[in-house]
């Protein structure tokens, strides 16, 4: 995934290239051709101009917006809403929920394998999920299964297991392989994540250009539209 993001970086910086610097030039050979301008130039000097007068605004709402989601996500409240968001996510949330389960089950078979008791195994597990929505159905669990239920039932009625997960985790239990069944799990979510990161990197590069294309052609477009209109007036 890094190469989208450093496309995405070096679209950022290119289209702001153009317009707090070669946009406000072209800008002034209209104002002084005194040209009627054409309403994407217009919107497109909009932009330009806060961008030049304003910038430190631009800043300052992003820096006051990412301190207030930040505050919010560290509250319990808030970090349950991102959490219950992000696995609801299109795409991302497949993708997100198999990294949590993978990490809960090698966890877990690692520590019954060393031979860990399972309470306490399920009270260390619980904190390296990194996600509060599946931290709370492990809780539950745990103490399911202080009760004398099985691992299996709590997690399939919670529905945020998927269901291979809880079939494996139940036949484990009933054949006594609950370790070998865990390990089994996250080596099929690990290879499933894998193949989901490298889809979406290959989806991402071609869409990540064209979406740039097409920013960087608007904004030459509406340089060009009121240069062509000046040439038809001089004919």
């Amino acid at each position: 995934m890094t190469y989208p993001v450093v496309m995405g970086v070096v679209g950022i910086v290119l289209m702001s290239f153009l317009l707090v610097f070669v946009v406000p030039k072209i800008a002034k050979i209209f104002e002084d051709a005194k040209a009627t301008l054409p309403l994407p130039t217009r919107i497109m000097l909009g932009i330009s101009g806060f961008l030049q007068n304003y910038w430190y605004v631009a800043i300052i709402v992003v820096a006051i917006a990412y301190y207030a989601f930040k505050k919010y996500k560290a509250k319990p409240n808030g970090r349950k809403f991102f959490d219950k968001m992000s696995l609801r996510m299109p795409i991302f949330g497949d993708m997100f929920r198999m990294i949590a389960v993978s990490r809960f089950c090698r966890t877990l078979s690692t520590l019954l394998s060393a031979g860990v008791q399972l309470m306490p195994s399920l009270d260390i597990v619980k904190g390296i999920v990194d996600n509060v929505v599946l931290t709370e159905v492990i809780e539950e669990t745990r103490n399911s299964v202080k009760e004398g239920e099985s691992i299996a039932e709590p997690l399939k009625r919670s529905g945020q297991f998927p269901p291979l997960v809880t079939h494996m985790i139940g036949i484990g239990e009933k054949t006594g392989e609950l370790e070998t069944m865990l390990e089994k799990v996250a080596d099929t979510y690990d290879d499933q994540v894998e193949t989901k990161v490298s889809t979406l990197t290959t989806l991402l590069e071609p869409l990540m250009i064209v979406v740039m294309g097409g920013v960087v052609a608007a904004i030459v477009l509406s340089i060009l539209l009121p240069i062509l209109k000046m040439n038809q007036m001089v004919r």
